[in-house]
C-alpha cells in the first residue's frame, strides 16, 4: 500500500488548490445546471395540475448550509489521514474486511447491492417502508406526485446534497484506490448481465463513499419526514453502505467516513432556517400525499402495514454497521456530540426541548474512540446512532 500513501502525501501538498479548482467548478456546474431536480429544470413552465413544487428562488437560494466552513468536508473526515499515515494495522484490518464481506455474501446481498448501484436512493431507501407503504411511495415519486421531495432527495441533482455535498471533492484530495483496484486478486466482481459497474469508478478515490453519504443524507431526512419508521429508514440506510463494500468498490472505512459527513450536512441543513423551511415544507407535502393514498391516518398505516423490519431488528443491524468489527483505537479519547445534532430528532420528539433531544442523541451514541473518531470540534459525528436514538420510547 505504500505508493497509495505517497500518492496521498502529494495529494495533500495540492489540497489548497484542488480545494479552489473543485469548489469553482462545483458551484458553476450548479448553477448552470439551474439546479435540476427530479429531471425537470427550475426553469420549466409552472404545471397546471398536481402539487406545487419549489419556486426558482427557494431551490437557488443560496443558502450558508451550502457550503461548510473551510470549503470542503475535510476537517471532519481527516481521521483517515491519521489511520494511513500511522496505523497500517487498522488499514490492513479496513481491507480484509471489505474482501471478506465481498467474497461471503449472498446471491440475496449481491442482488440488493448492484441494484443499490444503479438504483436512486431514495428508490434504495423505499424499501425501509414497509410491504405497502413502500410501493406507494415509488408510485408518488415516479408520477410526481411529491415533487418537493424529489427537488431536495432525488438524484445527483438533489437539492439537500448540492453544491458541495457530493463527496467528489474530499474523494479527489484523500486519493485512496478502491478495494477492487487495491487488491484485484482478492475481490470478486458483480455484475449484471452485459453491464460492468467497476468500469467507471476505477480511476476515483474510494473515500468516502458518494452513495452512503447520500444514502444517509436522504435517508435522515425522510426519517424526519416520516418518524415513525426512522430506525428502519438509517438501518436501510446502512444496507446501502454495505452494498458499496459487497461490490468491493469500497472499505468499511468509507462507509463510516459517508455517513459521518452525511450527519454534519443534514445537521448543517436542519440548521439553517431557510433550508429547513424547505425541508419542512417537503415533508408536510408527503404526509399528505401518502396519507390521500392510503385513505387514512399515516400513523394508523403504518402500524397495520408489515415494517420491513421491526424497530428492534433495525437498531440492532444498523448498530453493527456503524463499526464494522474494529475495535476502539483510542479509548481514552473525549469529544462531545455537537450540541447542533439535537435538530435531529426535532420532528421525532416535537414536545421536547434542544437540551433533552440532545440527550437521547448522546445516550444512544456509541463510545468515543473507534477509527475515524476525532476529538475537539470536528468529533463527534461518527458517535451518532440515528436509528437507536429514533427508537428511544420517551
Amino acid at each position: 500500500m505504500s505508493r497509495p500513501r505517497l500518492a496521498s502525501r502529494r495529494l495533500a501538498s495540492r489540497r489548497p488548490a484542488l480545494v479552489r479548482a473543485a469548489v469553482t467548478t462545483l458551484a458553476a456546474l450548479t448553477v448552470g445546471l439551474g439546479f435540476l431536480s427530479g429531471g425537470v429544470a427550475v426553469a420549466a413552465p409552472t404545471q397546471v395540475a398536481g402539487p406545487a413544487t419549489f419556486s426558482p428562488a427557494q431551490i437557488l437560494g443560496p443558502y450558508p448550509s451550502d457550503y461548510p466552513p473551510g470549503g470542503t468536508y475535510v476537517p471532519v473526515l481527516d481521521g483517515f489521514d491519521h489511520l494511513r499515515d500511522n496505523r497500517p494495522d487498522i488499514i490492513a484490518q479496513n481491507l480484509d474486511t471489505a474482501v471478506r464481506i465481498n467474497n461471503s455474501a449472498t446471491k440475496a446481498q449481491q442482488a440488493d447491492a448492484i441494484a443499490i448501484n444503479y438504483d436512486d436512493r431514495l428508490i434504495s431507501l423505499s424499501e425501509g417502508l414497509g410491504t405497502k407503504l413502500g410501493p406507494e411511495f415509488r408510485r408518488l415519486l415516479a408520477d410526481g406526485q411529491i415533487p418537493k421531495v424529489a427537488a431536495l432527495t432525488e438524484g445527483y441533482t438533489a437539492r439537500a446534497m448540492l453544491p458541495l455535498g457530493t463527496t467528489l471533492i474530499e474523494k479527489e484530495i484523500f486519493g485512496n484506490p478502491r478495494p477492487f483496484v487495491a487488491a484485484p486478486g482478492r475481490i470478486e466482481r458483480y455484475n449484471r448481465p452485459g453491464e460492468d459497474l467497476y468500469a467507471d469508478l476505477g480511476g476515483n478515490g474510494s473515500y468516502p463513499s458518494g452513495h452512503t453519504s447520500m444514502g444517509y443524507l436522504f435517508g435522515g431526512m425522510l426519517a424526519y419526514w416520516l418518524p415513525e419508521l426512522g430506525p428502519q429508514i438509517i438501518a436501510r440506510a446502512g444496507e446501502i453502505g454495505l452494498g458499496r463494500i459487497v461490490l468491493g468498490v469500497h472499505y468499511p472505512l468509507d462507509v463510516m467516513g459517508g455517513r459521518i459527513l452525511a450527519t454534519d450536512l443534514l445537521t448543517a441543513r436542519l440548521r439553517d432556517p431557510g433550508f429547513a423551511a424547505l425541508i419542512d415544507q417537503a415533508g408536510q407535502q408527503l404526509r399528505a400525499q401518502l396519507e390521500r393514498a392510503v385513505g387514512m391516518p399515516l400513523a394508523r398505516f403504518i402500524a397495520a402495514d408489515t415494517p420491513y423490519l421491526s424497530s428492534q431488528q433495525a437498531v440492532q443491524a444498523h448498530r453493527q454497521m456503524m463499526t464494522y468489527g474494529f475495535d476502539r483505537i483510542t479509548p481514552q479519547q473525549r469529544n462531545e456530540i455537537p450540541a447542533s445534532a439535537a435538530l435531529l430528532l426535532k420532528s421525532r420528539f416535537p414536545h421536547l426541548t434542544d437540551a433533552q433531544r440532545l440527550d437521547i442523541i448522546r445516550r444512544t451514541a456509541i463510545s468515543s474512540g473507534y477509527p475515524l473518531d476525532k476529538a475537539g470540534s470536528n468529533g463527534g459525528w461518527l458517535r451518532i446512532d440515528l436509528a437507536a436514538a429514533y427508537a428511544v420510547v420517551p
